[in-house]
């Protein structure tokens, strides 16, 4: 089997004969959510209505969002440069584990997700997300790229899929397991056989990973940008066809910005509460940028 190297090589050779630089001037565009973070905004901040994201979830049991965020000293992303806005650092510790109304207490993950929901206008329609993340500054809470990393994702309206995400690390089945975790892949629905990957990029330390996310609900579509530290997004992928709006009940649901950290040597249907986890972690992502717009990145020439 080809390594992840040779892989991303490939994928990369034909993505950069498709690259379509993209301007960005966010504030006229109609937005459906703005998540980004004023200046003015303490970590006590995240623990009320004020905060755009959910204030309680995603978390482990009995933490709040002040004990789990930081606002790091690294230079703004370029949607929070436009808005003067400030990026956020979420961290998983041992006490990152979630305990899901549905399923328990998900003993073998470790989970600090930012937590749009309740919010079907970003989940419905033509819209496009963009966001933009970066590792920590301090190499001491880098993340164990051993395991496979959620950094991303639309999760269904039931829990049971998800419609997109962006990950990192090695993946969690060890029969596509490459040479190391240093890549961020986008991927398309869980349940599909077999599951596409959209997109690969190096996972390149202290920079900014930029992107451009539109997803067409009405056809299924969707397209990606991407840009690292402070270039414009280039369109990187042609219109996809990918499974992003289910059959009821699994239509609308939410999507998350942050960690989930999922163990070693599971499965895609049990990893919840099997694999190895290690003990004593502190490991970091920095969020810069989130926001959403009724727009279509297909045509670089409406993206005003």
């Amino acid at each position: 089997m080809a390594s992840r190297s040779l892989m991303l090589s490939t994928l990369l050779l034909f993505l950069s004969t498709f690259a379509l630089s993209i301007p960005l001037q966010t504030q006229t565009c109609p937005k459906t959510f703005d998540g980004r973070i004023p200046q003015n905004f303490t970590k006590q901040t995240f623990t009320t209505a004020q905060n755009p994201f959910n204030p309680k979830y995603v978390l482990g049991h009995n933490q709040t969002w002040d004990q789990v965020i930081d606002f790091p000293d690294v230079p703004s992303s370029i949607f929070d440069s436009e808005a003067g806005t400030k990026p956020v650092e979420v961290e998983l510790t041992d006490a990152s584990v979630f305990v899901s109304g549905s399923e328990g207490r998900e003993t073998a993950l470790r989970r600090a997700e930012l937590l749009v929901n309740n919010k079907n206008q970003t989940v419905s329609g033509k819209v496009t997300w963009m966001f933009s993340m970066r590792t920590s500054p301090s190499p001491s809470l880098a993340l164990n790229l051993s395991h496979e990393y959620l950094l991303a994702f639309h999760e269904a309206q039931d829990f049971q899929a998800d419609f997109w995400s962006l990950k990192v690390g090695l993946p969690m089945q060890e029969a596509l397991r490459g040479p190391n975790g240093e890549v961020l892949y986008l991927q398309g629905y869980k349940w599909a056989q077999p599951m596409q990957t959209y997109f690969m990029a190096p996972f390149t330390r202290n920079v900014w990973h930029n992107f451009g996310l539109y997803l067409d609900f009405v056809d299924n579509k969707m397209q990606i940008a991407y840009s690292t530290g402070a270039e414009k997004l280039e369109i990187v992928t042609p219109l996809l066809a990918n499974n992003i709006s289910g059959t009821p009940p699994t239509t609308l649901g939410e999507t998350h910005f942050g960690l989930q950290k999922r163990p070693v040597g599971a499965n895609i249907t049990n990893f919840l509460f099997n694999g190895f986890q290690p003990e004593g972690i502190r490991e970091r992502l920095v969020v810069g940028g989130v926001l959403q717009f009724l727009l279509w990145v297909a045509s670089a020439s409406r993206l005003v």
